[in-house]
């Protein structure tokens, strides 16, 4: 639905990037907080005086540990801004942090913005159903976003029953090959985009005794994320997404199990090291950073994460062409949006910075600090890699993204995010999987 103005934006913001030569185990983790509770309900000041200053605190919680960057930027930036005001940020798990946030709110605590992946997971859908979001309607101008009035692929993830519930965090994810140059040019790798060449690479590799691929098991989440990512380079994967879109394809259609398969195989020959079934996203892309492996295939919001995990890093990006036309699509979602609390006691704070992410500079301070792809053409990007990563010939939608549009009274999100693991640790197989999930997929004809 949102495809051609997704090309348009991506291709405008590409444009103004060029033109300047220029998104765990249950466990909970915090950025640095100068002091105090970090509930909202106990969290005291949150007025805004005369001269339009702003003190007391601001809580933002995040829903994954790489994005700690966040709230090193937005402490930086309301520093000169705001002096009085003080930014917490904390980070949870993706896996945990539906729970996390009921379990807060549901004691009148919790923080006062958060920020989620929209609707893309259940999760906002889930807390606005207990009455714990506060509807933005009449707070945020989503002008930024929505330049005609009407809701883009961005925006569109804010709205639950047709009520703003979030401001959008307006980057383009996708995924793409991270790799190290000085491995590949100590041994003479050479970045082909083509499949069978990438196999034989890694092939001879393992025969060199170095280690191909990295990938954060223990999440649903970097696991599918480099599933998308096959199925634009293998023959069928493309055409699988698209006939899912409209309706038509279940899991267990053959070119969506034949990449599996392939996933599978990458696996059982040995591409991915044996610490990938213990890794998170962070450990992941340490591993990959510190020289663990040639190569990380995982999103374009870890950009800032790599370039974190080893400020020496020589390393650069690049994409596989499809086995059967030799075009490179990029499996494209929006990334997230902020929201407000309910019961924040910090309401002037919270609508402050929920205004401030609806401006183009807000944007850019967001997208510099995670280094992303812009989805809107007043954001150019800060670095020319997150440029190369968000370039292809075709945009396709992520799988995950599609599979509640499979769906009637099913699941299929749901299964899916649950028998990654299970797939991963050979406790399933292929079939099993892609069954599973298409027992969900009621919708489909």
């Amino acid at each position: 639905m949102f495809k051609k103005l997704l090309a348009g934006l991506l291709a405008a913001s590409l444009v103004l990037s060029l033109a300047s030569c220029n998104n765990g185990g249950g466990e909970t983790s915090s950025t640095e907080s100068t002091g105090g509770d970090s509930s909202a309900a106990e969290s005291t000041g949150g007025n805004e005086g005369g001269d339009g200053e702003y003190s007391g605190t601001l809580t933002i919680w995040e829903g994954d540990p790489t994005r700690a960057v966040c709230g090193d930027a937005y402490k930086a930036y309301f520093a000169e801004k705001y002096p009085n005001l003080e930014i917490k940020m904390e980070t949870k798990t993706e896996d945990t942090y539906q729970s996390a946030l009921s379990s807060a709110f549901g004691a009148n605590q919790g923080p006062d913005v958060f920020w989620n992946w929209g609707t893309k997971n259940g999760i906002l859908e889930s807390i606005v159903a207990e009455d714990y979001v506060m509807p933005l309607t009449d707070i945020a101008d989503m002008s930024l976003f929505e330049k005609d009035g009407e809701k883009t692929m961005i925006s569109n993830i804010c709205y639950v029953d047709d009520t703003l519930y979030g401001v959008p965090t307006a980057a383009i994810d996708t995924r793409t090959i991270y790799y190290n140059k000085d491995i590949f040019e100590q041994h003479g790798y050479k970045p082909s985009t083509s499949l069978a060449d990438f196999e034989a690479m890694c092939d001879q590799m393992l025969a060199d005794g170095i280690i191909p691929l990295t990938v954060a098991a223990t999440e649903f989440s970097s696991l599918f994320h480099v599933y998308d990512f096959i199925l634009c380079a293998v023959e069928g994967g493309p055409q699988f997404v698209k006939d899912t879109e409209a309706g038509t394809a279940k899991m267990n259609d053959p070119r969506g199990v034949a990449a599996l398969e392939k996933y599978m195989s990458w696996k059982d020959k040995g591409y991915f090291s044996t610490a990938s079934t213990g890794n998170d996203a962070s450990a992941a892309v340490l591993e990959f950073a510190q020289g663990g492996t040639a190569m990380i295939i995982c999103g374009s919001w870890l950009l800032s994460n790599v370039k974190s995990a080893n400020e020496s890093l020589n390393f650069d990006v690049y994409k596989l062409a499809n086995e059967e036309d030799n075009k490179t699509y990029s499996c494209v979602t929006a990334n997230g949006a902020y929201s407000i609390a309910a019961n924040t006691q910090n309401l002037d704070n919270a609508k402050m910075f929920i205004n401030w992410m609806c401006t183009a500079e807000a944007q850019k301070t967001w997208m510099d600090a995670m280094n992303s792809v812009p989805g809107i053409p007043e954001v150019e990007a800060a670095d020319p890699i997150a440029t190369e990563i968000g370039t292809s010939d075709e945009q396709i939608s992520g799988y995950y993204e599609l599979l509640s549009g499979t769906a009637e009274n099913g699941t299929p999100n749901k299964v899916y995010e649950e028998n990654w693991v299970p797939l991963w640790n050979g406790q399933i197989t292929v079939q099993q999987f892609g069954d599973a999930v298409s027992e969900q997929q009621d919708a489909v004809k």
